[in-house]
């Protein structure tokens, strides 16, 4: 959970301005070890600074000024976007030993072609990262975030409309509004819906688990907040499965067809089908535990418990 101390009737600027310098020191924590790529948990703990900033800038854009605020949001996307790709291939390749079990022992070996071809655009993806992270573009970035979140709680007040309210005022709207539009959206989700509308759903779960780790926890009852978290992470799992599936089938059919043009390519390529059709049963499977999951999330009795602590006081 985040360590940064906020208190309920604290000004809302000011909580804000203190998540997000914890979220830009974890960013700098991470930065020269996400460059050298030895250690790819640095990425990823890069990038969730990111998103959950970006969460913040959203949820609580009403503390900022609207146009520095623009173009803040705007650099943040460019920034997760540029990290993205390569984050995606250490997934695939450092976790490339548990996709070769999920085919035939005698297929296993026939992957290793796949594993280069991953490896090498993996490579590429890193070095393009490296370009972006050290552009002055993304020196600049860092800086003005720094200079804006330091000077925020002085700064006028009359384009910032959010900013002298109760912390654990405005989180809690916005968590009760984040919680009730899934709901929303859950329900008309069903065997048939497309990964898209799953994928919508589950972006919409990352926004609510980071204001709940990032607000509810600490100005909420840790015996509400907990099963919540738990509840969401629960359909998170499931949300995240799924899309993780659905993308790789994607990129294993455009793989397959570089593979083909390769010496080995024959082999390999029963290979990908074979791995292909098993993700795709994953990735079925995963859409038919939706139901319950959700269920679970937004039963009657969580929807009752979330309209009661989130209210407006």
């Amino acid at each position: 959970m985040i360590e940064t101390q906020i208190a309920f009737e604290q000004r809302s600027d000011a909580a804000a301005a203190a998540l997000l310098e914890s979220q830009l020191e974890t960013i700098a924590d991470n930065f020269e070890a996400a460059l050298d790529g030895r250690d790819p948990e640095a990425l990823h703990d890069l990038r969730v600074a990111v998103r959950r900033s970006r969460t913040i800038q959203r949820e609580c854009k009403g503390v900022f000024p609207p146009e520095q605020l623009a173009h803040i949001r705007a650099e943040f996307r460019w920034l997760q976007r540029a990290t993205g790709p390569a984050r995606d291939l250490d997934v695939y390749v450092c976790g490339f030993d548990e996709l070769r079990a999920l085919v035939p022992i005698g297929a296993r070996d026939d992957l290793e072609p796949l594993l280069e071809l991953l490896s090498e655009r993996r490579q590429r993806a890193r070095l393009e990262m490296k370009r972006a992270l050290r552009s002055e573009r993304a020196t600049t970035l860092l800086s003005d975030w720094q200079a804006l979140l330091e000077d925020l709680e002085a700064l006028s007040e009359g384009d910032r409309a959010d900013a002298h309210r109760p912390v654990g005022e405005l989180s809690g709207v916005r968590i009760r509004k984040l919680y009730r539009r899934m709901v929303r959206m859950g329900r008309h989700i069903g065997p048939e819906s497309s990964p898209e509308d799953f994928h919508e759903l589950r972006k919409q779960g990352k926004e609510l688990r980071y204001m709940l780790e990032l607000f509810g926890s600490p100005l909420y009852p840790e015996e509400v907040v907990r099963p919540m978290i738990k509840a969401l992470k629960s359909l998170q799992d499931m949300l995240g499965r799924h899309q993780d599936r659905h993308v790789q089938v994607a990129l294993l059919r455009e793989l397959k067809t570089e593979l083909a043009a390769r010496e080995d390519g024959a082999a390999a390529g029963s290979a990908v089908s074979a791995l292909i059709a098993v993700l795709r049963r994953d990735e079925k499977k995963a859409r038919g535990e939706f139901g319950e999951r959700f269920a679970r999330f937004a039963s009657p009795e969580e929807r009752a418990v979330v309209k009661q602590t989130f209210s407006y006081r």
